[in-house]
C-alpha cells in the first residue's frame, strides 16, 4: 500500500486507466448489518396480517390479537388443531416460539405438536410473543403440499386466551403474520414501515401505536400513543412508504410497538410489511 493523493479532474474530463485511484469499499448499509459487520446494530423483518379488520381498531395480526399483559405466562399449543400436527406425524412436529421473557429479555422455546390435544407448557414465562413458526415437520414440502395440516394456535397454558395463530388459509403458511413488536430491555429501536395491502374496493385507516413501559403494574401508566395514522387508504393495491428516510423512533426497551387498522364498512384484509432497527445501548 502506498500514499498518494485523490486525483482530481475536471466534470468533462476523462482520465486514463493506469491513473492512481484511491480504493473505496461500495456497499449496501443493509447488507453489512445483516452480515454482523455493523457493531451493536440488528435488524428485524416483520409482517402482519388481519383477514377481518371492522369499523373498529384491531391489531393487523391473524385473529386480530397481540396480547400485551402485565404480567406473563407460560404458552402451549391449544387443543382443536389437526391430528396430522403431531410431534411423529405428516403435518408440523414442532413449533418454535419467540417473544420476551418475565424479565423482558429476548427469548424462544420450542414445543412439540400434539395433533388436536393440547400440547406440554413451555419451560419459560413470556410476557410477549411476537413470532412463531413450524421448525420441524413430517413433510418435505413443495407448493402443493404445506409444511402443517391446519391451524396452529399459541395459547397460554391456563386457557383462558389466544396469544396467535399460524395460519392454514389457501395455503398453510409455516409462519405467524404479527404486525408487532415488543422491544426488549438493553435496546433501542427505530421502525421503517415498508408497505401496506389492502383489500380491494375497500377503504381504510391504519395507525401506528406505541406504549413504553410494559414493566409498569400499577399506575400511572405510560400512555398508549398514535405515532402515525394513514387515512382514507384504498384497496386493490400496495402503498409503499420504503422511500422515506427517517424512521420512527427512538423506542427505548420495553415498548410495545404495533400497527392497527380499521375499514370505512364492513371488512378487509388488511396486511403492513415493516423493518425493526436495533441498537444496543
Amino acid at each position: 500500500m502506498s500514499n498518494f493523493g485523490v486525483p482530481q479532474y475536471n466534470l468533462n474530463s476523462t482520465y486514463a486507466a493506469d491513473d492512481r485511484s484511491q480504493l473505496v469499499r461500495s456497499t449496501w448499509t443493509w447488507l453489512d448489518v445483516a452480515r454482523g459487520l455493523s457493531s451493536g446494530v440488528s435488524t428485524v423483518k416483520k409482517f402482519g396480517r388481519n383477514y377481518g379488520v371492522t369499523s373498529t381498531y384491531s391489531p393487523l395480526c391473524i385473529g386480530g390479537v397481540y396480547p400485551t399483559p402485565q404480567t406473563g405466562s407460560t404458552l402451549r399449543i391449544k387443543a382443536g388443531g389437526d391430528a396430522n400436527d403431531t410431534a411423529a406425524g405428516s403435518g408440523a412436529r414442532q413449533i418454535t416460539i419467540e417473544g420476551l421473557d418475565d424479565s423482558f429479555n429476548l427469548i424462544s422455546e420450542t414445543i412439540a405438536t400434539a395433533g388436536a390435544s393440547e400440547s406440554f407448557a413451555t419451560t419459560a414465562i413470556f410476557t410477549r410473543l411476537f413470532r412463531f413458526y413450524v421448525s420441524e415437520s413430517g413433510t418435505y414440502a413443495t407448493a402443493s403440499s404445506g409444511s402443517h395440516s391446519g391451524d396452529i394456535v399459541i395459547e397460554d397454558s391456563a386457557g383462558v386466551g389466544d396469544w396467535g395463530t399460524i395460519d392454514s388459509v389457501d395455503f398453510p403458511k409455516s409462519q405467524s403474520e404479527v404486525g408487532a413488536y415488543s422491544v426488549p430491555l438493553s435496546k433501542t429501536a427505530f421502525v421503517k414501515l415498508r408497505s401496506l395491502t389492502i383489500d380491494s374496493g375497500k377503504t381504510v385507516d391504519v395507525g401506528l401505536f406505541s406504549r413504553s413501559g410494559i414493566d409498569q403494574v400499577s399506575p400511572p401508566y405510560d400512555a398508549m400513543r398514535t405515532q402515525s395514522v394513514v387515512s382514507g387508504v384504498s384497496g386493490g393495491s400496495i402503498e409503499t412508504f420504503g422511500s422515506v428516510d427517517v424512521p420512527f423512533g427512538p423506542y427505548s426497551g420495553g415498548t410495545d410497538i404495533g400497527f392497527m387498522a380499521k375499514v370505512s364498512s364492513g371488512t378487509a384484509s388488511v396486511s403492513v410489511e415493516f423493518e425493526v432497527f436495533l441498537l444496543d445501548d
